[in-house]
């Protein structure tokens, strides 16, 4: 991952602006119009392809297989996944070893890191290891 670089401030520029000619517009040409308005939203359209999709009476289970997750950006990706879904949608993931730290997370007070299967309780997702999704899709009603 490559850390992004961002040049110091310059000296002497008046809090809420960022840049000498930002505030010289403000003084100046635009001074009679609103300096950082209200906030706006908006939304960057991607496309996930679960590992496997199970249809189900009850609904529909999108399964991610993990193995770990290389960065915090990908591990975020699935809380905005799963804001996408339908209401009879749900993400389940299945991890290789869920108790396997994140490399990328920072150590707590005790020395440990948070696991995936930590994240995913976390992130209220439901997680399995292998042997555990076998038993949960063996038991699902046919």
């Amino acid at each position: 991952m490559t850390k992004r670089f961002f040049p110091p401030r310059p000296k002497g520029l008046p809090k809420g602006y960022d840049s000498w000619p930002e505030y010289n517009l403000h003084q100046g040409l635009l001074k009679d119009e609103v300096f950082h308005p209200e906030l706006v939203s908006y939304t960057v359209s991607h496309k996930y392809e679960p590992d496997f999709l199970i249809s189900h009476k009850t609904g529909e289970y999108l399964l991610e297989f993990k193995g770990y997750f290389r960065d915090s950006p990908e591990a975020a990706k699935y809380t905005w996944i799963r804001e996408a879904l339908n209401d009879d949608q749900e993400l389940l993931f299945i991890f290789d070893k869920p108790s396997k730290p994140i490399h990328f997370r920072a150590k707590r007070k005790d020395g440990t890191k948070q696991t995936h299967g930590e994240w995913a309780l976390k992130n209220n997702f439901r997680y399995f290891d292998e042997s555990e999704f076998v038993e949960f899709y063996n038991n699902l009603e046919k």
